[in-house]
């Protein structure tokens, strides 16, 4: 028993003179005559001495944790991911994402904000970068954006025509087409001469977009309709506020009404024409349903006009008499007019029937007070 070595360290020196250290298990084996050597590869790049001596340590990367085996020289044999990062921290501009190692861009934040800030949605920039810094949602992804707001009531308020086109079965409006859409009635409604400050809000176009009024609509609606009357003579506008409680100061709002087909819009502009033109030449006030229907027809205000005064100079003849039976407004402006053949014939009739008893000298008068000038007779209008 001499001749056992009084020491590990001696005896390892004389079992392995290469070897400066061992680990205690292998220390163990040694002493107890179990340990056994690793035999490598013949190609394993590390057969030497300091393959023996080695040494772990833990370093972070890209949001993970490797534990490195490297040799007696510092030369690195293996690496192996042992889990991510345990990283808990309040400041979202450094946070690292344990789960996925993502690593927020260093300028994301301000992009995040400029972008929002173009769709008017700046106060939601905060709540994308968070999920953004989490790995969340792909910001450089428009439908995986959107669909990561939408929810949001800021985004709703700013885009709130959508859940009543969704009421009515229309299509969502993405935020590039919503603001698109905006932008061609602010622009329409500028070139047109609206008064400053009438829609030129994102508030004002919701009631447009619910209706899914088109630009070309509302171009209608602005030219064939507002303009129309706007542009028109005082006796036109008197007549949209008589026909349709229309008054000068609401006029756009009215014909702007999506409520409000765009054609009757513009058939009921054309019949304020119209009816101006009759209180004008023919002294009469037409009502909305005779106007409209004259408008209808296809008659135009030009041709109305002419209409109309023929209809003045024969005030006589349409003003009934003691036992002569009554003609509609209708009826007269449809025989005016020729479209009431019916009427026609009752006129000529009833102008028959006045001429005859007078066959042998004048006619028939109507006065009206007057000593000299046009008098009105039974048949018409009389120098």
């Amino acid at each position: 028993m001499s001749d056992i070595p009084s020491s590990f360290e001696e005896l390892f020196r004389q079992a392995y003179p290469d070897v400066q250290t061992l680990t205690p298990q292998e220390i163990e084996q040694l002493v107890s005559g179990t340990y056994v050597a690793p035999t490598p590869p013949v190609d394993d790049p590390y057969y030497n001495k300091n393959r023996y001596y080695s040494y772990t340590e833990t370093i972070e990367r890209n949001g993970r944790r490797i534990e490195v085996l490297k040799d007696g020289n510092g030369t690195v044999i293996s690496e192996t991911d042992i889990g991510p990062v345990e990283t808990t921290t309040t400041d979202t501009t450094t946070t690292t994402t344990a789960s996925t190692g993502f690593q927020p861009q260093k300028d994301a934040r301000n992009t995040i904000k400029a972008v929002l800030a173009t769709y008017g949605l700046g106060e939601l920039s905060d709540y994308l970068y968070s999920i953004y810094a989490k790995g969340e949602v792909d910001v450089s992804n428009s439908q995986a954006l959107i669909f990561a707001l939408r929810e949001q009531p800021a985004y709703q308020k700013r885009f709130a025509a959508n859940a009543a086109r969704a009421k009515k079965g229309l299509a969502e409006l993405d935020p590039s087409s919503y603001i698109d859409l905006e932008n061609s009635y602010r622009q329409l409604l500028q070139s047109n001469g609206l008064p400053t400050g009438f829609y030129d809000q994102t508030e004002d176009f919701v009631a447009l977009l619910e209706g899914d009024v088109s630009p070309q609509e509302l171009q209608d609606r602005v030219r064939n309709g507002f303009r129309a009357v706007q542009d028109a003579d005082p006796e036109v506008k008197r007549q949209m506020q008589e026909l349709y409680g229309v008054g000068d100061s609401g006029l756009a709002a009215y014909f702007l009404d999506p409520t409000k087909a765009a054609p009757l819009l513009t058939r009921q502009a054309e019949a304020a024409k119209v009816a101006a033109r009759a209180k004008e030449q023919g002294g009469i006030q037409l009502g909305a349903a005779t106007a409209e229907e004259i408008v209808a027809r296809g008659i135009t205000a030009a041709e109305a006009e002419a209409g109309f005064k023929t209809l003045g100079l024969q005030e006589g003849l349409y003003t009934e008499m003691m036992g002569e039976q009554a003609l509609t407004e209708q009826q007269k402006v449809g025989a005016a007019f020729g479209y009431d053949v019916e009427s026609q014939k009752r006129l000529a009739e009833r102008r028959g029937l006045r001429k005859s008893p007078f066959q042998g000298g004048g006619s028939f008068a109507k006065t009206t007070g007057k000593t000299s000038g046009p008098t009105q007779t039974g048949l018409g209008v009389a120098e």
